[in-house]
């Protein structure tokens, strides 16, 4: 009778505990909530400044609390009979979290995995970047590759050198630089393509999100003086770069003698000057090659330099006039006009508004 009875009991705390899991659970897991510490504290649809308000909070309001997403709390917004909650995003600055969660019962995620638009429009420029990077850098191993071979391995004819057997080993090394070339070339190619490919997928998702959220296409003043200043110090080094390239190409080709149009008369047999031949004609072909990349890398630093250090000239003014204090206003007809800054459509737009 003893052991009837322990075993009764023993199923009837199994099954309280079976069906009490779920609702403690339950509990816990919506024990933690954030308390709003005045008034109009705004709950936005993503977290930043510029994002929709969802909601507004009276002061002492609770909402359950998710997760953190940044200097934001994430918290459950109750939605109507019948439909979801809302996921909604509210500073910490605004908020304080009460309540606590016990080791077991982690806040839920629920609305922290997709990310947000601020978001994927990062990644979306990070790849626009990082695609434009690995196009540059392909389309340049193919040039390179295809450049090396035709300057440092082309193969004469055969006055050029002393026997049939060197003119031999010349095409034999022509050939396996062709081979290494063609692998090159084929290796840049792909990664061209690969790199062209991400940079117009991103840059298609960029113009998407813009459209559906304009203010993503015009950032912050200051973020936009950083990035005119870095394209401002990146084209000052492509300028130096393209000038000491073909400048240096062009002086070593003119002054170096060694490299100068051969004179028939200051060598002894034919095949030396054959061979000084080729050598001026290989040396004419990386002189162009030089000439011609560093003049692009030039007229391409020159660009950004001035594009950048006219942006920055702009932002600069920009500032200088929003620093200024504010005009005094009277109501008297025929007052003086009104200065404004304000943004438009992505551009700056300076100018007066005359009172009426």
């Amino acid at each position: 009778m003893t052991l009837k009875h322990g075993l009764i009991g023993a199923g009837i705390v199994i099954l309280g505990v079976s069906f009490a899991a779920p609702a403690l659970g339950h509990g816990l897991a919506s024990a933690q909530q954030v308390r709003a510490l005045g008034n109009g504290a705004a709950v936005r649809l993503d977290p930043s400044d510029s994002s929709p308000v969802i909601a507004n909070l009276a002061a002492g309001a609770t909402l359950d609390w998710i997760g953190e997403s940044g200097t934001y709390h994430i918290v459950s917004i109750p939605g109507q009979p019948g439909e979801d909650d809302l996921i909604g995003y509210v500073l910490s600055t605004e908020v304080e979290v009460v309540g606590n969660v016990s080791a077991g019962a982690q806040p839920r995620a629920t609305g922290s995995v997709i990310p947000d638009i601020y978001t994927q429009y990062e990644r979306s420029k990070a790849r626009r970047s990082s695609g434009l990077k690995r196009s540059i850098w392909g389309g340049s191993l193919a040039i390179v590759a295809i450049a090396t071979t035709q300057i440092v391995f082309a193969a004469a004819d055969d006055d050029a050198y002393a026997d049939s057997a060197s003119h031999q080993a010349a095409v034999d090394r022509h050939s396996r630089a062709g081979t290494v070339r063609n692998a090159f070339t084929l290796a840049g190619a792909g990664l061209l393509t690969w790199g062209t490919a991400d940079y117009f997928l991103a840059r298609r998702d960029m113009g998407t999100m813009e459209g559906e959220l304009p203010t993503l296409a015009v950032p912050a003043l200051e973020e936009q003086y950083r990035d005119a200043s870095a394209r401002r110090g990146s084209g000052k080094r492509k300028l130096l770069w393209g000038t000491i390239m073909a400048g240096g190409s062009y002086a070593t080709v003119r002054w170096l003698p060694w490299l100068g149009v051969p004179d028939r008369a200051d060598f002894d047999t034919e095949w030396e000057y054959r061979s000084a031949v080729h050598r001026r004609d290989r040396t004419e072909t990386a002189n162009s090659w030089f000439i011609g990349v560093g003049s692009v890398l030039g007229v391409w630093g020159a660009v950004d330099w001035v594009l950048g250090s006219r942006k920055m000239y702009e932002i600069e003014a920009i500032s200088r006039v929003t620093a200024l204090p504010a005009p005094q206003r009277t109501n008297v007809a025929g007052a003086g006009p009104d200065l404004f800054v304000r943004r438009v459509a992505g551009r700056t737009e300076i100018g007066l508004v005359w009172s009426r």
